[in-house]
C-alpha cells in the first residue's frame, strides 16, 4: 500500500510542478488576471494547492486530531491566513519552489510512516492515512483542472496532467 500512496503522491508533484512550469511560460498578466470562476486568479488556484497541502501534511503528521473543538477550527483557519500571506507577492516560480520543499518533507513523512493502513482520527470522522493521501491527491486534481477551465476563458491551452498521461511519460524514461 504505501508504493501506491508514494506513486499516488507522485503523481500530485509531477502534475503540480508541469502546471507550474507552464503557467511561468505565460506572462504573469495572465496568472494574476482575475476572472469570474472558481478562484479569482489562476495563481490563487496554485496557491489554495499549495496551502491545503501544507495543512493535510501539519494533520496528519500530527496523528490526526481526535476532537474538531473551536480552537482547532480557529487555528487552523489562522495557520491557512498565515500561508496564503506568506505566498503574497510570489511568482509562479517561487511557488512552485515552494511546493518542492513541501513535496520533499511530505514524501518522507509517506516514506517513513509506518502503516498508511492505521486508521487516523478527524474528528468523530476516522479513514485510513493512505485515505486521506488519496484524497490529498484527488483535490489537487480538482483544482489543477479548475486552473485548466481558467486558462481557457483567458485564451490559453491548459497542459495535460491527467493520471494516464504521468503513466505514460513514465514509461518513456
Amino acid at each position: 500500500m504505501k508504493q501506491h500512496a508514494l506513486q499516488q503522491y507522485d503523481y500530485h508533484v509531477w502534475a503540480n510542478t508541469k502546471v507550474c512550469a507552464y503557467l511561468q511560460e505565460l506572462s504573469e498578466d495572465v496568472y494574476r488576471k482575475e476572472i469570474a470562476s472558481v478562484f479569482p486568479t489562476i495563481y490563487d488556484a496554485m496557491t489554495h494547492i499549495y496551502v491545503i497541502d501544507c495543512n493535510w501534511l501539519t494533520f496528519l503528521a500530527g496523528g490526526g486530531v481526535t476532537e474538531m473543538t473551536a480552537d482547532y477550527i480557529e487555528e487552523l483557519k489562522e495557520t491557512t491566513n498565515r500561508l496564503v500571506a506568506e505566498t503574497e507577492g510570489k511568482t509562479m516560480e517561487e511557488l512552485g519552489r515552494l511546493m518542492t520543499g513541501l513535496s520533499v518533507r511530505f514524501r518522507t513523512y509517506i516514506a517513513q510512516h509506518e502503516d498508511l493502513e492505521a486508521m487516523c482520527p478527524s474528528g468523530e470522522f476516522k479513514a485510513r492515512y493512505v485515505d486521506f493521501i488519496q484524497h490529498l491527491v484527488n483535490h489537487g486534481t480538482y483544482h489543477r483542472g479548475n486552473v485548466t477551465a481558467m486558462l481557457r476563458q483567458l485564451g490559453h491551452p491548459g497542459t495535460p496532467t491527467d493520471f494516464g498521461f504521468y503513466l505514460y511519460t513514465l514509461s518513456q524514461s
